[in-house]
């Protein structure tokens, strides 16, 4: 079982990395921000989740322990496999899952690709029990996404606007008040 790499990245496309160990290449499906920090020719370490199942092989790789700890939860929901688990990864960063679950928050559950009621209700039964809340209050995981959506339509990466996010203020209600905040901030990081 493959649990950890490191190596050179030598290709890349728009859900993988190909990382070569010692002139063996290992194509790891990743996350955009895994992707956004690596770099053609650069080292990297990834840390892997090796999944084998009747059809497939497939390693995903993941930079942050958090990410790796909720695809590994996010698969134990009955019909979320692989690409559902990555994809939720995708829209949503594990804080914000968090406090959807939390909030039973449909309507951020089902924006997300693949993701339809009956999941998004797996998700809330199976998920409930097992994540902890995000402390102290943030602005609700629907108007994050919506945030993020915009931020990213501006020029923002994907990881930059999470970032973002997490810097706002608890008393954000609208997302012009959230992307005018992040705009006066700080350039983009």
């Amino acid at each position: 079982m493959i649990v950890r790499l490191t190596g050179t990245v030598i290709d890349r496309d728009d859900k993988s990395l190909v990382v070569d160990v010692n002139g063996l290449g290992y194509q790891v499906m990743t996350l955009s921000r895994v992707r956004e920090k690596a770099k053609l020719g650069e080292k990297i370490t990834l840390k892997i989740h090796h999944h084998v199942s009747d059809d497939a092989e497939d390693l995903i790789g993941f930079i942050e322990q958090e990410d790796m700890n909720m695809f590994r939860l996010l698969l134990t929901v009955p019909s979320v496999g692989v690409k559902t688990a990555v994809g939720i990864l995708e829209a949503v960063s594990p804080e914000v899952l968090r406090q959807a679950v939390a909030e039973q928050d449909m309507t951020l559950l089902t924006n997300v690709s693949g993701v339809g009621k009956k999941t998004a209700q797996r998700l809330v039964t199976e998920l409930k029990e097992k994540l902890k809340a995000p402390k102290g209050k943030q602005i609700p995981g629907s108007l994050q996404q919506e945030v993020l959506e915009a931020l990213v339509s501006i020029g923002y990466t994907t990881a930059q606007a999470r970032t973002a996010i997490t810097d706002l203020p608890k008393t954000i209600t609208t997302v012009e008040e959230a992307v005018r905040t992040v705009l006066q901030a700080k350039p983009k990081r």
